[in-house]
């Protein structure tokens, strides 16, 4: 029987996700193909997680304020992009950082003394991105491209073996992201990865 993104999903996160407790499903937003996630929010499994990303800090804020509340009704973790200061602001959930703010934090200093509860994510693209968000204190890498993708059209994709590869190496909780739909997710089921990432394509 063909399974839906979600149902892949957290069975891989019951199956592969170490340490504190972390979301199976993590929706993107987009600048062009999802710029307000209202209504997909109510759609998502409790659990999940909503990333407010690609805006300006008060475009974000704007989001933020808007969506909120619909987040908590529907059981829905909330991160924002590269701003502690929103995050710590709303008392959001954790907090989503560019590879490249990582691998600042990386080489000078740690998000550990931080409140705990946050869940911070890291963008990742090779195996030394994802030491230096381990480095740096993350939880979990969004590894990508995985497969061709809309946001990142041309860019080359690493596909199944190298996620396969990357996902046995990696010290943190690693998410696919990059043309996730329920055909591909059923691709790489057996990866020991801990959930998926993605704009539309996991409703």
């Amino acid at each position: 029987m063909s399974r839906t993104v979600s149902e892949l999903a957290q069975r891989l996160n019951h199956r592969n996700a170490k340490g504190r407790k972390i979301p199976a499903l993590l929706l993107m937003t987009d600048a062009k193909r999802l710029p307000d996630p209202s209504a997909y929010i109510p759609l998502l499994p409790a659990g999940s997680a909503v990333i407010v990303r690609h805006f300006s800090n008060r475009q974000k804020e704007e989001i933020i304020k808007k969506i909120r509340l619909l987040c908590k009704k529907h059981k829905v973790k909330l991160l924002v992009s590269d701003s502690l200061h929103l995050a710590l602001k709303y008392r959001l959930d954790g907090v989503h950082f560019p590879e490249k703010t990582v691998r600042k934090i990386a080489n000078c200093g740690s998000l550990k003394r931080y409140p705990k509860h946050l869940l911070f994510t890291a963008a990742c693209h090779c195996e030394r991105a994802l030491h230096a968000a381990k480095r740096a204190g993350c939880h979990a890498a969004l590894l990508s491209p995985i497969f061709p993708t809309q946001s990142h059209p041309g860019a080359k994709s690493l596909g199944n073996y190298q996620l396969t590869s990357l996902s046995h190496r990696s010290p943190l909780n690693l998410f696919a992201l990059g043309g996730i739909t329920q055909k591909t997710a059923q691709r790489i089921s057996t990866c020991p990865i801990s959930g998926f990432a993605g704009v539309r394509g996991l409703i």
